[in-house]
């Protein structure tokens, strides 16, 4: 008898497991939002953060969640199981699906501002920005700070990627370091002739790549080259899942949350504004002195209004 219950048991948890396998997100938050009444104080904390904050799950670690929602890590290990998942990145795996696949399309986000008003949205989409800067900061290391500015540091020639709303950060990273090097480029920055830049790609250059999902097409042939040519990558993106992040030689990840229809690229501006100092002062006193000398010539070439 007592092995007929066993043997009922393990089947029943063999078919949970199967079941969480497949979940997805939308099931997922289905059955999270059903079974919180019946949570213990603490797991409907962690339920309701897991919730709320969708995307942060998929980028930061059990750690930095717990530290936000004030609970234990062991809390979100005790709440995988008790919604059927072997163990928390089982329980973290629909999240990741759902950032990767780009769910929530522009158009359906923004029908949802429209019908929900303007009422305070601005001072949440301000909020949010603090959160996604926190959020960076709590998912780059420094181990990863110094690998990225390492691999820069040590090419001839910096490539940069970025495209769409991604231009913008991509953009700004080439501005700040043509402050001190001359050797950074943007990728199609002549407006098509990127084939052919790809096709120069050397050995002793690097390669910095941005985007969020949905990833922009035109990415793809950028790291096929940097692959093909053996140049390392900076991959600067909104997931360690993304398709550019899995040949990258370091990855620094942001969160693109907000309450706009749009995602937010303000921490990718972020990283790229913090990367450029930090490669600035790694670079000591005769890069200080090529800003000086840049910032002479902008003056001479009348590029500022007077005050």
């Amino acid at each position: 008898m007592h092995a007929t219950i066993v043997a009922l048991y393990q089947s029943r948890e063999m078919l949970v497991t199967m079941y969480t396998r497949e979940m997805g997100f939308d099931a997922l938050l289905a059955r999270i939002l059903t079974e919180l009444p019946e949570l213990s104080s603490e797991l409907r904390k962690a339920a309701r953060f897991l919730v709320d904050h969708p995307d942060e799950v998929a980028l930061v670690s059990m750690r930095v969640l717990a530290a936000r929602s004030e609970v234990t890590p062991t809390t979100f290990v005790r709440l995988a199981r008790r919604l059927g998942f072997g163990d928390w990145a089982a329980l973290r795996k629909p999240f990741e699906d759902r950032l990767r696949s780009g769910k929530a399309p522009f158009a359906a986000r923004a029908d949802a501002l429209v019908k929900r008003g303007s009422e305070a949205i601005f001072a949440e989409s301000l909020r949010t920005t603090v959160a996604n800067l926190a959020a960076a900061e709590a998912a780059n290391g420094s181990e990863e700070i110094a690998t990225a500015c390492a691999i820069l540091e040590k090419a001839q020639r910096i490539r940069v990627a970025g495209f769409r709303s991604c231009r913008a950060p991509a953009h700004a990273l080439v501005y700040l370091c043509r402050m001190f090097r001359r050797d950074v480029t943007l990728l199609g920055g002549d407006g098509g002739a990127m084939e052919a830049e790809l096709a120069a790609l050397g050995k002793r250059e690097a390669v910095v790549a941005i985007g969020f999902s949905p990833y922009s097409r035109e990415l793809g042939p950028v790291m096929e080259a940097a692959q093909r040519h053996s140049v390392p990558i900076v991959a600067i993106v909104d997931s360690m899942a993304a398709p550019i992040a899995r040949h990258a030689d370091v990855t620094l990840r942001f969160s693109t949350d907000s309450p706009s229809f749009f995602p937010s690229v303000a921490a990718a501006m972020a990283i790229v504004e913090a990367l450029a100092a930090t490669m600035l002062a790694r670079s000591g006193p005769a890069a200080a002195a090529r800003v000086r000398e840049t910032e002479l010539e902008l003056q001479a070439f009348g590029a500022y209004l007077p005050e």
